[in-house]
């Protein structure tokens, strides 16, 4: 009930991370012989479960090109069932046995799996794990290395997530075989993807590596907020895992997501740099686009999902535990509403990710209506503002098709209440950073009066959003309806508070000069009754 599995590549078809390497043994179960996981990650265990053992290896030159399979005991039920799941519930041949009455003791179904394809194997290795036979304790890696007597053996990996055990993807795995004075340490078989350059027996990658150390972000801007206009030099700092040394080659991923309002598009205004930080005594190592890496952009800063930018390493083996960094500018355009973000995640050979932190940049804004007297008292079209920032200088603004005014630097410097039908009187200003901005009304409208004027502050705070408007001296500005008056005359200056010691100190003004006049011309006309 053996069965002689020619040219060996059947092994090599044992998917992901399955692989054959070596040690000493001897056909005979009791010979010893070794399993190195490599890749082993820490809190992982991983435990090899022999289900079937090696007889009659033939080769040469430590290369076995056929051996024989015999199934375990314990395993003739399980492993018959599996490979039975495995390769769509067709009838296993009967060449490997047939069961009769639930009794398997006369099947040989490891033989049969010798001969699946990948995808069958895979399957396969799937379903026998979820079917060890009760009391199969099996053996445990320490540091990496599984003690064993030589055979065929399913390798379970399990790690701990919280207070839940987890299973990762499992390996079959076969060890070097000895037949009498001849040892065999490879089989005739061809790679595996994920097996890189393992050939050896006794040896596989275990394809379930902690997740990747999320890459660390930083910005170059201290400060908390920005406004549109602002050039931000970002940097993204992604580990290596260590356990890219293992494989022949190893995939990493770099990818930078950033959001609506930031423009990151790479090119000659914006080349990004790629190095290798500290890779040997030399320092630093520049990588080569399109020959170490490839990278690719998708979105826009106008984009309601940002730009994704994705910095595709074919292979990372040579950098295993070292440090790739990424420099580039990003550009704060009028796209950017209250706040603009930008986060980096990677992505290892296995698919897992490590998702970085986002940085975030706030911005401010602030709102009012220019109101009037009369017909105008819900909104006045045509008045004109200056925005200066706390140094005093003017700032230019440009109009976006909304009706906002945002800082251009190639804008104007003044902005006119709207004469819109749902936004008359309306001024609204967006992209600024946080400050203290003087508003300052430059032209009344009509035939309002333009020695009555506003002027005020707003504030912008270090959480950016909606800036608080500041009362003026003359009361026109109203703090919680948001609104700013224009008057036609000095009676209808509000009367009340600061603004009527205004008033106040205005008429007294204005009585003062007709006293003068007064006393002025009496004196003229007491000189002339003189004369």
């Amino acid at each position: 009930m053996r069965k002689l599995f020619a040219g060996a590549a059947a092994l090599a078809t044992l998917l992901g991370g399955l692989a054959f390497g070596a040690t000493t043994a001897n056909a005979a179960p009791a010979d010893d012989a070794t399993i190195t996981v490599n890749n082993a990650q820490d809190g992982h265990t991983y435990t090899a479960y022999r289900f079937a053992t090696f007889d009659n290896a033939q080769g040469a030159d430590g290369t076995a090109t056929s051996v024989e399979v015999n199934t375990e005991a314990a395993w003739r039920e399980v492993v018959y069932k599996a490979a039975d799941v495995a390769n769509g519930d067709a009838v296993v041949p009967a060449e490997y046995g047939t069961p009769a009455n639930n009794d398997y003791s006369g099947t040989n179904a490891a033989a049969y799996v010798a001969t699946f394809d990948a995808a069958t194997a895979r399957k396969f290795v799937d379903e026998l794990s979820k079917n060890i036979p009760a009391g199969q304790t099996g053996a445990v890696a320490e540091n990496g290395v599984i003690s064993v007597n030589e055979g065929w053996f399913l390798v379970t990996d399990t790690y701990q997530s919280g207070e839940e055990t987890k299973s990762g993807k499992s390996a079959l795995v076969a060890t070097q075989i000895k037949n009498g004075a001849n040892t065999f340490t490879k089989l005739a078989l061809d790679k595996e993807d994920g097996q890189g350059d393992i050939e050896v027996l006794g040896v596989f990658n275990a394809k379930n590596e902690n997740a990747p150390t999320p890459p660390e972000k930083t910005v170059d801007h201290t400060a908390a907020t920005v406004k549109v206009g602002d050039v931000l030099n970002y940097t993204i700092k992604a580990m290596v895992p260590s356990t890219a040394s293992g494989y022949g080659t190893y995939a990493f991923t770099i990818t930078d997501t950033a959001s609506k309002g930031l423009d990151v598009t790479a090119g000659d205004a914006n080349p990004f740099s790629v190095v290798v930080k500290d890779f040997d005594r030399n320092g630093d190592k520049t990588l080569a686009a399109d020959t170490d890496y490839k990278l690719t952009q998708t979105g826009s800063a106008a984009a309601a999902d940002g730009t994704t930018t994705t910095i595709a390493f074919p292979n990372v083996k040579d950098y295993a535990g070292k440090t790739i960094q990424v420099t580039y500018k990003g550009t704060v355009t009028k796209d950017a509403v209250d706040e603009v973000t930008n986060k980096a995640s990677v992505k290892n050979h296995n698919g897992q990710t490590g998702e970085g932190t986002p940085v975030t940049k706030k911005l401010g804004k602030f709102e009012f209506t220019k109101i009037g007297v009369g017909n105008d008292a819900k909104g006045l079209a045509a008045a004109e503002f200056n925005i200066k920032d706390k140094d005093g200088n003017v700032l230019k603004f440009s109009q976006d098709t909304d009706g906002t005014y945002y800082p251009d630097a190639n804008g104007s410097e003044t902005l006119t209440s709207s004469n819109g039908a749902d936004t008359l009187g309306k001024i609204a200003v967006r992209g600024l950073a946080a400050g203290t901005y003087t508003v300052e009304e430059t032209k009344a409208p009509g035939d309002y009066a333009q020695n009555f004027r506003a002027t005020f502050t707003v504030t912008i705070d270090d959480n950016g959003g909606e800036g608080t408007l500041n009362k003026d001296t003359l009361g026109l500005v109203d703090t919680i309806n948001k609104t700013v008056k224009n008057v036609k005359s000095i009676t209808e200056l509000p009367l009340t508070g600061a603004a009527g010691t205004v008033l106040f100190v205005v008429v007294a003004a204005l009585l003062a000069g007709s006293a003068v006049t007064v006393y002025a011309k009496s004196r003229s006309t007491k000189r002339a009754l003189t004369a």
